[in-house]
């Protein structure tokens, strides 16, 4: 499973894009609540769902020897490798120098190793985003749920953390995104 090291970039919504959505002035919001609490949890809610990079992010992961070259990264959206590191048998680890293919399909990419796959575990550091231009539906559906939890926030915000939305909220407007499961 790909960790998070970092995300990059500006959030996906901003608060004006939020207040319109709400049909309410961006003055008459509470901006902490939709910059720090709905922005941040409606992304979360859409990459959990989908298993794509939504905001701009620096994954890593850890590929045992039985992944070949060709495998898909676990996290969608996957657009440049950072580094390729194999675990030696010493257990420290040696940067590989490529060459890497990083194939993107529309829902997943594809890490592939021209010269043949480095032996051994590799980690790999790889970036990964949604171009919100490309895949519109998914803009609207994190808008959608950003409204839908500001004008019904007793449903969804325990402490400081959003509930789950319903399993079929709009789910047909990140189709496109979402990652096929894996067993």
């Amino acid at each position: 499973m790909a960790r998070r090291i970092e995300y990059f970039g500006e959030p996906v919504l901003t608060l004006a894009q939020v207040a319109f959505q709400c049909r309410v002035e961006p003055e008459d919001m509470e901006p902490e609540l939709i910059e720090q609490i709905i922005i941040p949890g409606v992304t979360a809610q859409c990459e959990s769902r989908t298993g794509a990079a939504i905001r701009g992010a620096v994954y890593e992961e850890d590929w045992p020897t039985s992944f070949a070259s060709g495998h898909a990264l676990d996290a969608g959206q996957a657009n440049e490798i950072v580094s390729v590191m194999s675990q030696q048998l010493d257990g420290t680890w040696v940067a590989q120098a490529g060459p890497f293919d990083l194939q993107q399909g529309q829902r997943e990419s594809s890490l592939f190793f021209p010269a043949g796959r480095p032996a051994g575990l590799l980690r790999i550091r790889y970036k990964a985003g949604l171009d919100l231009d490309l895949h519109p539906g998914v803009r609207n559906w994190l808008l959608m749920a950003a409204a839908t939890i500001y004008r019904h926030p007793e449903l969804f915000l325990v402490g400081q953390t959003l509930a789950e939305l319903p399993s079929t909220f709009l789910d047909y407007l990140v189709a496109e995104i979402t990652v096929p499961p894996r067993f």
